[in-house]
């Protein structure tokens, strides 16, 4: 007499078909998922406080990618520990597209240096692209008598005690950018600049201590804060870029002063997912970036921000973060500043 139960070979031939028949119910719902992306609202982290240039231009950008995606696009700030609470927030996010990181600079690629603990790296997050371009420079009060780089590497040599030198913040990106000079100064000089770094939370502290004498130079970002203290208390002698700013086209470029090392110091703001999202996700969001940066209002809005508004592709938004990443990952480790290696 038959047994009532199927034999093994069809059972395991019964669970094959089940397992294949779900595994393929799942793919489909996966695949029609990023195809309908976005089904809910998309959140764009900013490492930083509400109201810096970063945070602005998080906004403007968010506001045109509500219109494209058709779902609200939220600017969510979550500052700390030099912008590696939000890095950290964004790599260890679900990557479905729903949580974006907007940066500038390459900073998150190379926090695992500077910040202990901090575990990611530039390959657990897949830019999007890059929208904007910032610019630093270098700048003095009104009463120190230099106007050029070198005359500035001279004046710190007959001073004495040196400059005091501030920065936005101990291990920021314009802390990078002095301590690059520095290197740089001893390797084309053989003498070491003299200057004490004194860092500050922040551009408005730090402009107001310029300003006030408390310090004598500083390297800063670009902002329309600088420009409009400019002539009023402070002088700006050197920007971080191959060509002048048409803004102040009065003001040499770091290459024209013999430091052209220093020219590639301009910020590339990016947006980023965690890595692992799915490419359809991606190259939607892209094609959103570009069309965005396309529209006159946008551009015009960067531009009152006084960023250089632009659209860089998610394959060299890659290769410019990389490149930033290996030299900043060297200044760091030159100059000591590494907690991890």
């Amino acid at each position: 007499m038959k047994s009532p139960h199927a034999r093994p070979g069809a059972r395991a031939l019964i669970r094959s078909i089940v397992l294949a028949g779900l595994f393929s119910l799942g793919l489909a719902q996966s695949q029609a998922a990023e195809t309908d992306y976005p089904r809910q609202p998309v959140s764009i982290i900013v490492p930083f406080a509400p109201g810096g240039s970063l945070d602005a231009t998080a906004r403007v950008i968010a506001e045109k990618l509500r219109d494209l995606l058709g779902q609200p696009v939220l600017v969510v700030n979550r500052p700390g520990a030099g912008s590696a609470v939000g890095a950290r927030y964004v790599a260890q996010a679900k990557p479905d597209g729903y949580t974006l990181f907007i940066a500038s600079g390459s900073a998150f690629g190379f926090l695992n240096l500077i910040v202990p603990n901090f575990e990611y790296q530039l390959k657990d997050y897949a830019p999007l692209g890059g929208v904007a371009v910032y610019t630093s420079l270098f700048a003095t009060n009104a009463s120190v008598q230099a106007r050029t780089l070198p005359e500035l590497v001279k004046l710190s040599h007959e001073r004495p005690g040196g400059l005091s030198f501030c920065t936005t913040g101990v291990s920021g990106l314009n802390h990078l950018q002095l301590e690059m000079f520095k290197g740089l100064v001893k390797a084309k000089t053989g003498t070491a600049l003299n200057v004490i770094h004194v860092p500050y939370n922040g551009v408005a502290p730090a402009l107001t201590a310029l300003k006030a004498g408390e310090v004598q130079a500083c390297a800063l970002p670009y902002s329309t804060i600088v420009r409009n203290f400019e002539g009023n208390g402070i002088h700006n002698i050197a920007v971080q870029r191959h060509e002048r700013l048409k803004a102040m086209p009065q003001v040499g470029t770091t290459g024209e002063q013999g430091y052209a090392e220093m020219d590639d110091n301009e910020q590339l703001v990016t947006l980023s997912a965690p890595a692992g999202t799915p490419a359809p996700v991606i190259a939607k969001l892209e094609s959103a970036l570009q069309t965005a940066m396309k529209d006159p209002e946008i551009v015009k809005k960067l531009n009152d921000l006084d960023v250089q508004p632009t659209f860089v592709g998610s394959a060299e938004a890659r290769k410019w973060l990389e490149k930033d990443v290996t030299k900043f990952s060297k200044v760091i480790k030159a100059a000591g500043l590494a907690v991890q290696q």
